[in-house]
């Protein structure tokens, strides 16, 4: 195989893509690809950033946008929010593996600097954890980081994105790492020491380890300068390489898929929510409180306020929706204990409820390989969201969700 030159890929680098069948077949190479652009410094060091937010966090304005004077016409894709860097539409979304034990929710960092969030019951529907997406916020802070699971392939191919996680079961590690069309970050093989990439703060696993958008990009550069040296490395041969080539044969325009915005909410909402009950087995059921002061829904997990340490704000989203899909076990086993890692069926379609704004929406949710997922309501009209965050609450379809 040719050698791949490190320097005219690298400009391709911030926006990635991947185009795949069912997940646990073999995918083809894929085929959506960015805009060439020139791939920013990571500014970090191996030093652990500050607990307290700096620049570049939405810390000090929590409306989550940005600080400096946006450009116009300049939107973030999955916040409808005006950007003042309009290179951030071509940085390839970030996905995030998140603890959410109780243990970890008092270290969780960066929530409130996602621009969508999704939760999803893991390990034989006994407990969820989150897997948030990063792109029009370069968080420095993000954790705490744990092992990756079977809706992690789903979301990641939905968003174009790369996946970040610490580890994973022996059947889903192999499969992110030998039959997907996008890059995985493990950061059990790639930064045992938490050193480069991650960081480690504290001993306890649960919720030692954290991550930044910029660590994580920076292993995207270092590893396609590995593959220019070592062509042959399976990985690089079978995975990273024939993807990034496909950054290069195939541009994607800047207006590609995203959510639908308007600061209004359209007339055919269902009915009033401001208050929203999703009962995740075991004790770690969600309510969302509509505050009408900031026009945000706040969250509390287990009947506790749920905190970002990030921004020292309570966690927050303009946007909850709630997914309804089928949910199986698997014969993947996820631990010592013989536990069953937990399918979640999130392509094709199914029921959800959208909240914004203290009013709900009832319809049916799109989702394939190609695209983010799309939000409709009656007469298959599209339900505009909120500019702002977004958590997506993925419940099963026996699940009944309460909400006045």
């Amino acid at each position: 195989m040719k050698p791949i030159a490190v320097v005219p890929l690298l400009a391709f680098l911030l926006f990635f893509s991947a185009c795949a069948g069912d997940a646990g077949a073999a995918t083809p190479t894929p085929t959506k690809t960015a805009e060439a652009t020139e791939v920013k410094q990571a500014a970090e060091t191996a030093t652990p950033p500050p607990t307290v937010a700096t620049e570049g966090t939405n810390a000090s304005a929590e409306s989550g946008q940005a600080t400096a004077t946006p450009v116009p016409g300049a939107v973030a894709r999955y916040t409808g929010l005006p950007l003042a860097d309009p290179s951030l539409l071509q940085e390839t979304p970030i996905l995030v593996c998140l603890n959410n034990d109780v243990d970890s929710r008092a270290a969780h960092y960066g929530l409130n600097e996602a621009d969508v969030t999704y939760e999803y019951i893991v390990d034989g529907f006994h407990l969820t954890r989150l897997t948030s997406m990063f792109q029009s916020i370069p968080a420095r802070e993000i954790g705490p980081v744990r092992s990756a699971r079977w809706p992690n392939i789903h979301t990641t191919y939905m968003f174009d994105g790369i996946l970040a996680c610490s580890g994973g079961s022996d059947g889903i590690r192999y499969l992110l790492k030998n039959e997907v069309g996008f890059p995985y970050l493990d950061a059990d093989s790639e930064d045992p020491e938490s050193v480069t990439y991650f960081y480690s703060v504290g001993n306890n696993y649960r919720t030692r380890l954290r991550t930044s958008v910029d660590r994580v990009r920076r292993w995207m550069i270092d590893m396609a300068k590995t593959c220019d040296v070592s062509p042959l490395l399976p990985y690089c041969l079978e995975v990273f390489s024939p993807w990034l080539e496909g950054q290069k044969s195939n541009p994607r325009p800047v207006e590609s898929a995203s959510f639908s915005f308007s600061e209004t909410p359209k007339a055919f909402w269902s009915g009033e929510a401001a208050t929203i009950r999703i009962p995740y087995p075991e004790n770690n059921g969600v309510e969302w409180r509509y505050d009408a002061s900031s026009g945000r829904y706040l969250r509390y997990q287990s009947g506790a306020v749920h905190m970002d340490q990030a921004t020292r704000q309570q966690i927050s989203s303009d946007n909850v929706i709630v997914v309804f899909a089928e949910h199986e076990l698997t014969n993947i086993v996820e631990d010592s204990l013989g536990t069953l890692s937990v399918k979640i069926n999130l392509y094709g379609f199914g029921d959800l409820r959208v909240f914004r704004d203290g009013k709900v929406y009832e319809g049916t949710w799109r989702a394939n390989d190609q695209s983010p997922p799309r939000w409709l309501g009656a007469g298959e009209q599209p339900i505009t969201l909120k500019p702002g965050r977004t958590w997506i609450q993925v419940v099963r379809t026996s699940d009944i969700i309460s909400y006045q």
